[in-house]
């Protein structure tokens, strides 16, 4: 009986020690899948995964020092054969110009649908065509402002390697955080533009935050000039991403359905032929 007894007892022993193992190793699951959420749903706390936010002041467009070249005065770029970008339009063409945000899902939606034949367009020399890059979607990531990076990054690449312009953009659409909440650091930023074909070096200047730093005010002056501009503001006096206008005449939604890829030449093919 006495053996008896001290089997059970060893037995029930070991099922304890088997039972505390197991909650344990379930505990520290437990611990790594909690830690593990809180890493991506709080990436400012758990590691440097973007950048911190530029602050700049609102200085009117026209007072500023660091402008990119191949940049229209009110920021705007004006696309060339080939997707690089000018300062100079042609007056011999109408012109369409299409004001987005790179973080507006409606935008890439946009680009999606026409962007083929806007380069045909600009290809074909039919129309200048000017694309018109705001900051107004820095409410979805107001820790570090992507909207205003983006735009920036685009000003650096008119800056230092215009050719590649287009293809950085059509990259940046098609590579487009969530818009709730979604965020892209520098250095993605960057790695997207080498994607795009634009020089190490010059994508350098976008990953240690150099292009942000030194383009992020004329960002926030070229959004507060063009969101203002009556011809782009809506029935009720607001703007909102995407605008068209052609030969500065807002294109709403009775005039254009732009989910139709054939909608926006034909408009297009109007304006040549009264601008003939």
């Amino acid at each position: 009986r006495l053996e008896a007894q001290r089997v059970a007892a060893e037995s029930a022993a070991r099922d304890a020690r088997s039972k505390r193992l197991i909650w344990s190793v379930l505990g520290a699951l437990v611990l790594g899948l909690v830690a593990a959420v809180l890493f991506v749903a709080r990436p400012w706390e758990a590691g440097p995964r973007v950048d911190a936010a530029p602050n700049f002041d609102a200085v009117p467009l026209s007072e500023l020092a660091n402008v990119p070249a191949n940049t229209m005065e009110d920021g705007g770029f004006i696309l060339t054969p080939g997707g690089g970008t000018t300062s100079q339009l042609n007056p011999a063409l109408p012109t369409l110009e299409i004001y987005f945000d790179y973080h507006c899902i409606f935008c890439y939606q946009f680009e999606l649908i026409n962007l083929a034949n806007i380069r045909a367009m600009v290809d074909n020399g039919e129309a200048n065509v000017v694309l018109h890059p705001v900051a107004i979607l820095n409410r979805a990531t107001p820790r570090t402002h992507f909207s205003t990076r983006s735009v920036a990054a685009a000003g650096w690449i008119a800056q230092y390697a215009p050719e590649h312009f287009l293809d950085f953009h059509e990259i940046m659409f098609n590579n487009q955080p969530n818009e709730a909440g979604g965020d892209m650091s520098n250095e993605e930023i960057a790695s997207l533009a080498m994607i795009a074909g634009v020089p190490a070096s010059v994508a350098e200047g976008i990953a240690d935050g150099t292009a942000a730093q030194t383009y992020g005010q004329w960002a926030v002056s070229l959004t507060q000039v063009n969101v203002n501009k009556p011809n782009v503001l809506n029935a009720q006096g607001t703007f909102g991403t995407p605008t068209i206008t052609i030969n500065d005449e807002m294109m709403d939604s009775t005039r254009l359905d732009w989910s139709n890829p054939a909608a926006l030449p034909a408009l297009v093919a109007e304006a040549v032929a009264a601008h003939s």
